[in-house]
């Protein structure tokens, strides 16, 4: 959900004059708890819920080339490192600290963070990239954003999508073409409190909380679900 001090950043970064640059990066207060888990509590867990356990990746947010979502993308890292296949396609989750999400269009770019924060992240590969997609949380502060030309808003044939969610992409054209009736059904189907954004070839989920190799069983068949939905026809060309 964008909140009120959420459109204000953005709203300053329009006031100063960037020339069709708008960047707003967004800081929490909160500082996210250490894990009290053990290593071996957690590789367990992980084994017992389908996922092979890694623990330490430093490289794995650049091979999935998500690091930007980060606050400060040079030194984000990640913990309890995760992978498996799902429904053919593989699937990585890890833990965080802070989250983001981010759009760029010809006219505008918005970046938005949250950090020190513990998130769960859990991603799906696409059978191929397709420009950035960001399905956020409605709120006041969205449909300010979008009353002063600030943020975009896809409408759906589906009223209950419209009220509840915001499309935030890259390529408005193509993200009508990938709303089909049956995504916008497994969109909807997912678990409380995550995040869904489409990165290159990567459906992303964030999580508040640490890393739970059962919850990121469980999230990633819902990416899964919501990946097996999208129209072949959007990867044509691309």
């Amino acid at each position: 959900m964008l909140s009120p001090w959420i459109i204000a950043a953005i709203v300053l970064g329009s006031l100063l004059g960037v020339a069709g640059l708008v960047a707003a990066i967004v800081v929490a207060v909160r500082s996210g708890r250490p894990d009290p888990r053990s290593t071996a509590e957690v590789t367990a867990a992980a084994q017992e819920a389908g996922w092979t356990y890694v623990g330490t990746d430093p490289g794995v947010l650049d091979r999935l080339q998500l690091r930007h979502l980060f606050p400060d993308a040079r030194s984000a890292t990640t913990t309890h490192v995760m992978h498996r296949q799902m429904a053919g396609r593989p699937a990585v989750a890890c833990g965080t600290t802070g989250r983001g999400w981010s759009n760029e269009t010809e006219r505008m770019r918005t970046r938005v963070t949250v950090s020190g924060v513990n998130y769960a992240l859990c991603t799906l590969e696409l059978p191929g990239r397709l420009p950035t997609f960001n399905l956020l949380s409605e709120g006041p502060g969205g449909a300010a954003a979008t009353s002063l030309g600030l943020l975009s808003d896809l409408d759906t044939e589906s009223n209950t999508f419209n009220e509840r969610l915001r499309v935030v992409a890259a390529d408005d054209r193509l993200a009508h073409a990938l709303l089909a009736p049956t995504v916008i059904a497994a969109m909807q189907d997912g678990p409380p409190e995550t995040t869904l954004q489409i990165v290159g070839n990567q459906l992303v989920s964030f999580r508040r909380g640490t890393a739970d190799p059962v919850e990121l069983a469980e999230r990633a068949a819902w990416l899964g679900r919501v990946a097996d939905a999208i129209p072949a026809f959007v990867y044509q060309n691309r």
